[in-house]
């Protein structure tokens, strides 16, 4: 659908901002659309906003920085395929996002969600990468496809394929494809990273080595039995050991629990006799040992803080501050800060009184030069002012240009009347206008011919060419002549076509026949290398030789039954017939023995000959194959034949020789070119002939033409002609030209003679209104009536001077009286400070300032001497309170202690300490007791007392001493036992490999499943490989042709016919992309330099969008900053290559680049396009 307006309500940095694409007042829109906006105005929001609208805002958005994310919305009118208009809205969220709402009023439609049509309508059924990849590009990737282009070297079937799907590196792709695959399989044999290839390397070890663990099952058993029984033995003992060692243990731990019993009892003794004792604390003595200290810390502190309270009391009776000084400290200080300044400003005083004595002296010199005795404030009275002077100035700076105006205009007025005096007699007249337009007329009749002669040998050359190839292609052909050629009848390229695939199936199946023919030769060798791997091992016993040998023993027993048991047959005649080198009976024997022995062999090795059975299977079906094969290349033999015999007779029938199809079609294709130069030979003999009537006709006009100019033209050609009447031109020509610049130069002498006669009287009055302004300011600046403008000016420079002088006069007076000012304010300040002081005024305000500075120093050090005391008495008070606290917690803590501990008096507390220490000692000797016997026995302390309540020491003694000879005894049997069982056990693994063959079995499985699970991925790789060279290929044939030119048309326009053409090359078995100069040089891709690359890229998917609209939904093709690397020309011929591709779609550039918006209007017209700016 057709974008017809962009509704930007919260997106980015836009609100309520639109993008109107209709045009309107402009009749039918262009649909070329450049979109200008400077940095940081949101083009990228813009160009975002135009694939959000179409596939939905993502979840992490970069345009919600000022609209919240649930209040974001775009929104965009369509045109459909039937001119019909949608309105369109987007939200951000999850789920359904599109809306429906009326483009005339903005309302919501009923119902507002839109349908899967519309969504399927907008996005023409790409996805997002899709759409991004295809119709989005921007410089990064344009750069990108140029480089691949340079990269690929031109190859056609990629850079075709990248240009249409939009897709990256299609050479990478496949060769990632390839290399992927070669880590799961590698054909070359010694890849041993290759899983395929690892995987069947590690099957094969693992087959061996399961081949070599078996082991015959009657030896294994009779090992197997002798180690089950020592194994018994070994049980038997350590079950026997462990139940002495139990009761072992059991004595050893009422051993052990008999004293901690007997401690447990003294202790709980102890501790009745301790029961008066009160309980106290465990750090009872520490906190009444440091509650003593404290006591005594603090009532020091106490001492120490009287001491300092007198101290600080005696220093703040001794300090003596005067008060009025501190109080007027600011006024002090800012009094001693001026009394630099105050000595300045007296030395600058006398200063400025000598230098306008100076002055004075000066000005009065100047004026007794310019006027003697005249004061100088007359003088400077006399002097203009600034409006007058600007006058004057203007006056004075008009007189000496107007003067040498004047003086000019005069002399060429001068000059003038000379050049018309000295004018020349006139030259030969011009030839007659009527001659010369006949002339004239034949000449443009003769050289509208051109270059007549030239064209008389290229077409003399063209018809000789034409009749030589002709009879080349006659020759080719193998025609006797042009009529015997067009007798022929072609036969229809369908026919050929079809006779040619018959053919290619023909081949393709004998080829393929032979080919499986070849691939079963193989795989029967490898069948019978199985076979042979397989005997190897031994001799291979399979289900058939057991069947053969079990029907040759029932055979044996069947003639012993004929001749022993029924006698019905002789025994010497039937034994030779069974086995002519043995009895019968033995025969018999040897063929019972020889079946039981495959059968044995058979349940032993059953994986083996099931192998061999397999191969042999394998090798019968492939032999039938083969005859199946030979039977299919024989019909195609014969179908071959038949194909053959058909051909010829039609070939024969339609007068053609005979060729194979795609001999033919080439003969009928050179039959048709030779037609057609036959066909352009009559119309060059015509062109020759009619060119030769008009050479004629052209002459005969001209040598008339001239003869009546008065012109000799016996026996000149039509060149001659040409040559003789261009020249005769050119004089009649340069006469009329010479003669029209003579009446022209007099009429301007005569204008110009007037103009100057006007500026000499204007510039004369000019100058007398000048001088007459200026006269009337003689007498006021004492100048002579008669003094030239020069000296007005020289006096008006001498009183610019003389006024300077009376300003310097008078500023140095001024800055005098400033500083004589400041000397006597600060005096005046001094004496006021002084009063305040209560203190006479000072003779030297100076000096009354600079002792006023010391007091102050010395007031302030002592009033901080006050303060240090003030602050050392109240941190004194402070330490005397807190002492004082703490010296009654203290006390309290002691009554406590003594209250807890039933005591008079604090002497008496150590003795109630060591009482309750010795209780504590006595129960963390019972506890410990405690834990002891419960790490010694779990069981309880009754159980333990009832089991030692009938027994001694030394009958515990006496039963364990018994019980450890016994544990002796055992753990002698034991070591023979277990001696014994590693033997049988080591007996049995020499030759029992039923573990070995377990881990080979399961090593052999786990290598088999990941050579089964390396197969499909590797067989996707390669489908996916094959099929993606196979899809190239297919495109690159299909979309070659017209995609090729039609991307010509677009990359000739982009480089402003520099290249007029692509052309495909075969180069090397590959098909590449060349660019033809209009030179008619082809030069490869890779020659090309990067911005001519990205040029060619940009052509290619213009062609590709363009060849897939038939057949695709209308999207718009957006564009950003894809020209910022071209200059003005090229950009310029890229904006016309676009409005082209546009005349059948959208297209949306975005730029910040002002200068393009210019380019773009010069280049495409104001009518190929519409430019908005955001």
């Amino acid at each position: 659908m057709r974008l017809v307006r962009l509704l930007l309500h919260a997106f980015g940095p836009f609100t309520d901002c639109a993008l109107d694409f209709t045009g309107e007042g402009r009749g039918t829109p262009p649909d070329l659309h450049l979109i200008y906006g400077p940095n940081e105005a949101g083009k990228s929001s813009a160009l975002r906003a135009m694939t959000d609208l179409r596939f939905g805002i993502p979840l992490q958005s970069p345009d919600g920085f000022i609209h919240p994310y649930k209040q974001l919305r775009i929104a965009g009118v369509f045109c459909d395929d039937t001119g019909q208009t949608l309105g369109l809205a987007r939200r951000k969220g999850q789920g359904p996002t599109l809306s429906r709402f009326d483009p005339a009023t903005g309302n919501p439609l009923e119902p507002s969600a839109a349908g899967p049509e519309l969504e399927l309508a907008l996005t023409g059924g790409l996805t997002r990468a899709d759409f991004e990849s295809m119709f989005g590009l921007n410089h990064e990737r344009l750069r990108a496809g140029g480089d691949r282009l340079l990269k690929g070297e031109g190859e056609l079937g990629a850079a075709l394929f990248e240009a249409s799907a939009g897709t990256r590196d299609i050479k990478a792709i496949l060769a990632g494809l390839e290399s992927d695959a070669k880590g799961y399989y590698n054909a070359h044999g010694r890849a041993a990273n290759a899983v395929i290839n690892e995987a069947r390397r590690q099957l094969d070890e693992h087959r061996q080595a399961y081949r070599l663990a078996l082991t015959k099952p009657a030896d294994w058993q009779s090992l197997y039995r002798a180690h089950e029984q020592a194994s018994a033995a070994l049980a038997a003992i350590d079950q026997d050991l462990e139940t002495q060692r139990r009761r072992e243990n059991t004595l050893t731990e009422l051993r052990t629990v008999a004293p901690l019993l007997r401690d447990q009892d003294r202790v709980r003794a102890g501790l009745a006799a301790l029961g008066p004792v009160p309980d106290l604390p465990a750090n009872a003595r520490e906190e009444r040992l440091a509650a003593v200290q404290a006591l005594g810390r603090a009532r020091q502190d106490l001492q120490d803080a009287d001491l300092e309270l007198g101290r600080c009391a005696a220093a703040l009776v001794e300090l003596v501050i005067e008060a009025p000084v501190l109080e007027h400290a600011q006024a002090i200080e800012r009094l001693a800060a001026r009394v630099e300044t105050a000595a300045q400003s007296r030395v600058e005083a006398a200063r400025q009184a000598a230098r306008a004595q100076q002055l004075a002296l000066d000005l009065a010199a100047r004026v007794a030069q310019i006027a003697p005795g005249q004061p100088p404030a007359a003088l400077v009275a006399a002097v203009p002012s600034a409006a007058d002077r600007v006058t004057l100035d203007g006056h004075l700076v008009s007189i000496a240009p107007l003067d040498e105006r004047l003086a000019n205009l005069r002399e060429r007025a001068g000059e003038l009347d000379q050049a018309r005096r000295r004018e020349a007699d006139q030259g030969p007249p011009p030839p007659d206008a009527g001659t010369r337009q006949a002339v004239a007329a034949a000449l443009r009749q003769a050289r509208g011919l051109g270059d007549s002669g030239r064209r008389g040998a290229d077409l003399d050359q063209n018809i000789a060419g034409l009749e030589a190839r002709l009879a080349q292609a006659l020759a080719d052909l193998g025609a006797a002549s042009l009529a015997a050629l067009r007798l022929a009848r072609p036969l229809p390229v369908s026919a050929i076509a079809q006779a040619r695939e018959e053919r290619t199936r023909l081949d393709q199946a004998e080829a393929g026949a032979r080919a499986e023919d070849l691939r079963l030769i193989h795989d029967m060798d490898a069948q019978r290398q199985v076979q042979c791997e397989l005997a190897a091992a031994g001799e291979v016993v399979t289900a058939t030789t057991l069947r053969q040998a079990r029907a040759r023993r029932d055979q044996g027993w069947g003639l012993i039954r004929l001749a022993y048991i029924e006698r019905s047959r002789d025994p010497a005649e039937l034994g030779p017939a069974f086995d002519p080198d043995r009895p019968l009976p033995d025969a018999f024997e040897a063929a019972q023995d020889q079946a039981d022995r495959q059968a044995d062999l058979l349940r032993a090795d059953a994986e083996r000959a099931t192998g061999y059975e397999v191969a042999s299977g394998r090798i019968a079906q492939m032999h039938g194959r083969r005859r199946e094969l030979a039977a299919e290349l024989t019909a195609v033999a014969a179908r071959r034949q038949e194909l053959s015999g058909g051909w010829s007779a039609r070939l024969a029938q339609a007068r053609l020789p005979d060729l194979d199809p795609d001999a033919l079609l080439e003969w009928q294709a050179a039959r048709h070119s030779a037609l057609e130069g036959a066909e352009r030979l009559a119309p060059a003999r015509a062109d020759r002939e009619r060119l030769a009537v008009e050479v004629e006709s052209a002459r005969a006009a001209l040598a008339a033409a001239l003869e009546t100019a008065g012109q000799d033209i016996q026996g000149a050609d039509l060149a001659s002609l040409i040559q003789r009447a261009d020249l005769w031109d050119k004089g009649a020509a340069k006469a009329e030209a010479q003669q029209e610049s003579r009446l022209q130069a007099a009429r301007e002498r005569q204008l110009e003679s007037d103009k100057v006669a006007g500026q000499i009287q204007r510039a004369a009055a000019d100058l007398d209104l000048h001088l007459a302004a200026v006269q009337r300011w003689y007498g006021r600046l004492l100048l002579a009536p008669a003094s030239p403008p020069a000296a007005l000016k020289a006096r008006l420079d001498e009183l610019d001077a003389l006024v300077r002088q009376d300003r310097e006069l008078s500023d140095a007076r001024l800055r005098q009286s400033e500083h004589l000012a400041l000397a006597e304010d600060f005096a005046a300040q001094a004496a006021g400070l002084a009063a305040a002081l209560g203190e006479p005024a000072p003779a030297l305000a100076q000096d009354y300032a600079d002792r006023l500075q010391r007091r102050l120093t010395e007031a302030r050090d002592r009033d901080q001497q006050r303060a240090g005391l003030i602050r050392e008495r109240a941190r004194a008070l402070e330490t005397r309170q807190r002492a004082a606290a703490e010296q009654d917690a203290q006390c309290a803590i002691l009554e406590r202690l003594c209250a807890q501990a039933g005591a008079a008096s604090v002497v008496e507390l150590p003795e109630r300490e060591d009482g309750a220490a010795r209780k504590r000692e006595l129960r963390t000797s019972l506890e410990l007791l405690r834990r002891q016997l419960a790490q010694a026995s779990p069981r309880t302390e009754d159980d333990l007392r009832a089991a030692l309540n009938d027994q001694d020491g030394i009958a515990i003694e006496a039963e364990r001493e018994r019980c450890q000879g016994e544990i002796a005894r055992l753990e002698r049997e034991q070591a023979s036992a277990r001696q014994l069982d590693v033997e049988t056990r080591q007996a049995l693994a020499a030759i029992d490999a039923s573990d070995q063959a377990a881990r080979a079995r399961e090593a052999m499985e786990s290598a088999a499943a990941r050579y089964r699970g390396a197969i499909r991925p590797w067989a996707r790789l390669k489908l996916a490989q094959a099929l993606l060279g196979q899809a190239l290929e297919r495109f690159r044939e299909r979309a070659q042709a017209p995609m090729v030119a039609l991307a010509s048309t677009y990359f000739s326009l982009m480089t402003g016919g520099r290249y007029t053409r692509l052309v495909a090359d075969e180069t090397n078995d590959r098909t590449v992309l060349r660019a033809e100069r209009a030179d008619g040089a082809a030069l490869a891709v890779e020659a090309l330099s990067e911005g001519t690359a990205d040029q060619l890229f940009l052509a290619l998917r213009l062609a590709a969008l363009e060849l897939r609209r038939a057949s695709h939904p209308q999207l718009p093709l957006i564009l950003d900053d894809v020209l910022v690397t071209s200059d003005d020309t090229r950009a310029a011929n890229c904006l016309r290559a676009l409005a082209r591709f546009a005349a059948g779609g959208q297209v949306m550039i975005f730029t910040h680049h002002r200068h393009l918006v210019d380019l773009a209007q010069e280049a495409v017209g104001e009518q190929g396009l519409m430019t908005h700016r955001l």
